[in-house]
């Protein structure tokens, strides 16, 4: 009987220390690991940190943790101790995307992450290297079916979404292109405008300027409809493919046990930051919907997405990554 009161004694005291922790947050630096540096994920993770900053009065910083198609980062956030002080900003490619095609994962994207708040989908936009002798995209598959595993595609690394992108497109279209991953989405994207690689399916915040400048060419947007920020690029379903889909979008997440308290306050900041003007910038330019998705709405989208993107994965014959 002593023992069992000693241990609510020392419950009580625990969650009373975690209350006054919550109330009094933050009294110290925050941190948002980003697992892509140096691309997309990166501009948006600074966007983000600026607005916590402002709301909450404190430094927040952000560390770059690239790797193993981002799940080196990934696997640091989810072991992270979970008291509102570190934060993490990654893409669909390591919470939807690498749990539905990797045998094993170092984490549960799911179990060991508390979601804040998603952007819209962006859809991936198919973009080549103008030295490939094709002008659309009816022109790269003809010419991809008459010379196998000759065209080369990079990507952020195996099982992120821009490499499985390249493998939705690849099923779809009957032909078969040789993959290529890089640790970042910008390291692809320099070996395309050299000519080392052929091809990439990536964002519209990454590739647009690339296009406009004429230095690639963007062939079609993987979705329904086109992108204001490349009016120019018809869609794959108005080029009559509209299986021929892929869309990614970027998270704010906390490790799972972070006090619900804290989580609310910074949905409470993050919401209305959707509505300003560098925000909204950041949403044209990137071709992301101006709908973003916070707490448990964003949860439940993410499930019916992986469940959706493990349909493809075994309609179109994808083989799972080791």
């Amino acid at each position: 009987m002593r023992r069992q009161l000693l241990w609510l004694v020392y419950t009580l005291m625990v969650c009373a220390t975690l209350g006054v922790q919550a109330q009094d947050f933050p009294t110290k630096t925050i941190r948002i690991i980003n697992p892509f540096p140096g691309g997309p994920t990166d501009s948006f993770a600074r966007l983000i940190a600026s607005k916590l900053q402002a709301g909450l009065k404190q430094a927040v910083i952000v560390d770059a943790k690239a790797g193993a198609g981002g799940t080196i980062g990934v696997a640091a956030a989810a072991k992270a101790v979970p008291d509102g002080y570190t934060l993490l900003i990654t893409s669909a490619s390591t919470q939807i995307v690498q749990p539905v095609v990797r045998k094993s994962m170092p984490y549960d994207a799911e179990k060991d992450f508390v979601p804040i708040m998603a952007t819209g989908g962006s859809a991936s936009v198919v973009v080549v290297h103008p030295s490939l002798p094709v002008k659309n995209l009816r022109e790269l598959i003809d010419y991809a079916r008459a010379n196998p595993e000759v065209v080369t595609y990079g990507s952020s690394g195996n099982g992120t979404a821009l490499h499985l992108a390249g493998e939705v497109f690849a099923s779809i279209a009957g032909v078969k292109l040789q993959h290529v991953p890089y640790k970042t989405a910008a390291q692809s994207m320099t070996d395309l405008l050299g000519g080392q690689v052929k091809m990439m399916f990536d964002s519209a915040n990454n590739s647009s300027p690339q296009i406009k400048n004429g230095k690639v060419k963007g062939l079609a947007i993987m979705g329904a409809e086109r992108l204001s920020v490349l009016p120019d690029v018809p869609s794959t379903t108005e080029l009559g493919m509209p299986t021929m889909r892929f869309t990614n979008w970027l998270g704010v997440y906390a490790p799972a046990g972070t006090p619900a308290d804290i989580v609310d306050r910074m949905i409470k900041i993050l919401r209305p930051a959707m509505n300003d003007a560098d925000m909204k910038e950041y949403f044209e330019r990137s071709g992301m919907p101006p709908a973003p998705l916070f707490g448990q709405d964003m949860a439940q989208a993410s499930r019916t997405q992986r469940n959706e993107l493990a349909d493809v994965i075994k309609r179109a014959g994808i083989p799972l990554l080791d």
